[in-house]
């Protein structure tokens, strides 16, 4: 299965995965490391979530051609750290308001809006080597990417992170609850009819379980280096 959208020499990474597995910190890691292209996939609905919120946008046309077309992108802002921009307003913070959330959900339950992003994801970075995370990143999106990656950890492991973020922001935090959220999400995404939520054929697993955060991008970093040529 071929993406159908020519790489030509670039290399592309693919980080799959469920949520706190750490995907989006490795792959930032990654990306300031080894100097490539970034994108976390799931921003893009919340991307167009917060144009459809400002513009008023509601016609799925409308919106696929918006999402199309929008001015998205990851800049490096510092080691790890990147930041989301439209055009040249940095978005990172109004991408996490729960108003743009709710938004971003109802856009991406549309067909049209998910195919322009398909394009979009394939085409971003233009010839820069590049690296994505998300869930359907290497079976979907980028199935003939040069290197796939299946990033993953215990379920009560990644409930421990995700407390610890949301602790770091001053948010209470029930821990049983948030394991039982998780391992909905985690049912949701694997039994999707589209796209379900597991390792692409061909990719690495990774289970960063018993790792720390260093040891988590410095596994990927050396998965990555021989693929670009690195050692």
């Amino acid at each position: 299965m071929k993406s159908g959208i020519p790489k030509g020499e670039r290399v592309v990474v693919a980080v799959d995965g469920p949520a706190g597995a750490g995907k989006g910190a490795v792959c930032r890691a990654a990306a300031w490391h080894f100097g490539l292209a970034y994108l976390e996939t799931g921003a893009l609905y919340r991307a167009v979530g917060l144009i459809a919120a400002r513009a008023g946008l509601t016609d799925p046309a409308e919106l696929a051609r918006a999402a199309a077309a929008m001015p998205f992108a990851y800049r490096p802002l510092g080691e790890g750290r990147h930041g989301a921009f439209l055009g040249e307003e940095e978005v990172s913070l109004a991408l996490r308001a729960e108003a743009v959330g709710q938004a971003a959900s109802r856009v991406a339950a549309l067909p049209e809006v998910r195919q322009a992003l398909l394009g979009f994801q394939r085409r971003y970075g233009a010839g820069l080597n590049l690296i994505l995370d998300g869930r359907d990143v290497g079976s979907v999106v980028w199935p003939d990417a040069d290197l796939k990656i299946f990033l993953t950890a215990s379920l009560e492991e990644r409930a421990r992170r995700r407390a610890l973020e949301l602790q770091a922001r001053g948010e209470a935090v029930n821990l049983a609850e948030l394991i039982a959220s998780m391992a909905e999400r985690d049912a949701r995404d694997a039994g999707r009819v589209h796209a379900p939520m597991e390792p692409a054929f061909g990719a690495v697993v990774v289970d960063t379980t018993a790792m720390s955060m260093e040891e988590s991008c410095a596994a990927v970093i050396a998965r990555i280096a021989p693929v670009l040529g690195r050692s």
